[in-house]
């Protein structure tokens, strides 16, 4: 019968704010190599904490098709598709015979390479006569609410579909995300319950290179020795770590329920009531009128503040 050697938790470095990454790099270690019972537990201690993360992202562009519009464009709307490329849409054998160059973007739908926007309502009956309708090319669709808007406004029939267009690069958005990571309470440290074997720690420290015990003196021989960290330690670790997430979960700032007002983005200034809090994601759902109706509409934690 195999005698069962003691296993201790030996202290261990690794890079700081890579101990997570080691710590499932040594357990897939671990398992590929079969040394299970000789590694009991690879553990580094962590809180959970909520982190705004920047990232850009790639935004969803729409083609809005002007479908009727009576003679006379308004100013307003000469101005607010200035920023945007003119195509035009349609079916028929023989393309027309326009006053701008054109180019095909994809079957039946074309752009302008250069339009006079003085001309811009002459260009429009132009398309009608022909059968074919104008088209306001690679609108981000975060803006369609406001164009759907001003078009209903001046009596502009429309319709949206995915754009032809791809997004530029200056065209990316850099947005914020809460998300919850795990932050280790001692950086540079990996607790490693296993025996001290040090065929094994070879292993280890051979495979993750940077990954290496604590050397210290053995009080009464005074040779180097490998740090220990007693059980009871661990467990206090283990006890902080629960104490800390059950505060964090008690320092929530909304509960359904709440009176809120939005201090950020599209909807500032309105208020509403909350309907649902994701703790996790840093989200709180809101209730706002929008149009004469309810919607529920997500916000970050830090878009909302709460009316007393």
């Amino acid at each position: 019968m195999a005698q069962v050697k003691e296993k201790n938790w030996l202290v261990f470095w690794t890079v700081s704010g890579q101990e997570m990454r080691t710590k499932r790099r040594i357990e897939k270690l671990v398992k590929d190599l079969g040394l299970e019972d000789k590694v009991e537990s690879v553990f580094v201690p962590t809180i959970r904490v909520s982190r705004f993360i920047k990232k850009k992202r790639r935004p969803r562009l729409v083609d809005i098709v002007i479908e009727a519009w009576e003679d006379g464009l308004p100013v307003g709307f000469l101005k607010l598709i200035s920023p945007y490329p003119i195509g035009f849409t349609g079916k028929s054998k023989e393309l027309p015979d326009l006053p701008f160059p054109y180019t095909p973007l994809k079957r039946g739908l074309y752009r302008f390479e250069k339009v006079d926007r003085y001309r811009l309502e002459d260009l429009f009956r132009t398309l009608r006569a022909y059968g074919f309708k104008p088209v306001i090319l690679g609108v981000n669709e975060r803006k369609l609410p406001e164009f759907e808007r001003n078009l209903r406004e001046w009596g502009i029939g429309f319709s949206h579909r995915r754009s032809a267009l791809k997004p530029g690069e200056g065209q990316y958005e850099t947005v914020e995300e809460m998300r919850i990571v795990e932050k280790p309470i001692y950086k540079g440290y990996i607790f490693i319950k296993m025996e001290n074997d040090q065929r094994v720690i070879d292993k280890i420290t051979q495979i993750i290179s940077r990954t290496r015990p604590i050397r210290a003196r053995d009080p009464e021989t005074g040779e180097p020795a490998y740090l220990r960290m007693p059980e009871e330690d661990i467990r206090k670790i283990e006890e902080l770590i629960k104490q800390q997430e059950e505060e964090s979960q008690r320092e929530i700032p909304f509960a359904v329920g709440d009176k809120v007002r939005i201090v950020d983005g599209v909807f500032k200034g309105r208020e509403g009531e909350v309907m649902a809090v994701d703790a996790e994601k840093g989200i709180v759902t809101v209730r706002i009128v929008e149009f004469g109706k309810p919607q529920n509409i997500p916000f970050r934690f830090s878009m909302v503040d709460r009316i007393s």
